[in-house]
């Protein structure tokens, strides 16, 4: 027995060894994953709560919903009013099966974003969303926006067939899809769904007054 004593002891020295690299192995797996939420899905990484004394809205919206048109001035009152200390984050989530031209608008407001206009883009869309929504053709619509806006025509409209502008709208309907949104308006507040008879400007307003005043 003694003769074998040597050979068991790194026997035991290996297993160990091995153990300790599949433990380490697995709780380097661990951690790379991405959490998830109860239903399975992966938890957003987006940083929900923003720097400390800045609340942000997150909107998921379509360009051809009346709801969403009729809500923009209400955002747009809310930055003009809160300024550096509320973030506003749109979001493409167009509900194709219901506005035909939602999708066309989503890749004009990506487009004018590459020439430094989204939201210049976005308030023209929502303003005029009567004028354009029973049109036939939304193209020259979109390229008469473009002009008005001052951009490069020729530039925006190739943008508006381009995969970055595409990718960019269909990431935005991924992240919809992720967090559950299945219409539109859907805002959230630092990360915290909005329900619908809280999308006024008095109780989004009196939401934003609570934030800051918890984190100033």
């Amino acid at each position: 027995m003694k003769r074998y004593l040597p050979f068991v002891i790194i026997a035991a020295v290996l297993a160990a060894a091995v153990g300790a690299g599949v433990w380490m192995f697995r709780s380097a797996q661990n951690k790379s994953e991405p959490t998830q939420s109860p239903s399975g899905s992966p938890v957003a990484s987006y940083n929900s709560t923003g720097p400390k004394g800045v609340v942000t809205i997150e909107e998921f919206g379509d360009y051809q919903c009346p709801p969403c048109g009729a809500l923009n001035p209400t955002v747009k009152t809310l930055k003009s009013e809160y300024g550096d200390r509320l973030r506003v984050v749109f979001r493409h989530f167009p509900l194709t099966s219901l506005h035909k031209h939602a999708l066309e608008a989503a890749y004009a407001a990506e487009a004018a974003k590459v020439q430094g206009k989204f939201w210049e883009m976005h308030h023209m869309l929502y303003e005029n969303q009567s004028a354009w929504s029973d049109v036939g053709d939304f193209r020259p619509v979109a390229f008469d926006y473009a002009n008005r806006l001052g951009l490069d025509v020729q530039r925006f409209t190739q943008d508006m067939d381009g995969l970055k502008v595409m990718s960019n709208v269909a990431s935005d309907e991924q992240r919809a899809n992720s967090m559950g949104v299945n219409s539109t308006p859907t805002l959230f507040l630092d990360g915290r769904l909005v329900p619908s008879d809280g999308m006024t400007l008095e109780a989004l307003r009196k939401e934003i007054n609570q934030r800051l005043s918890v984190n100033p």
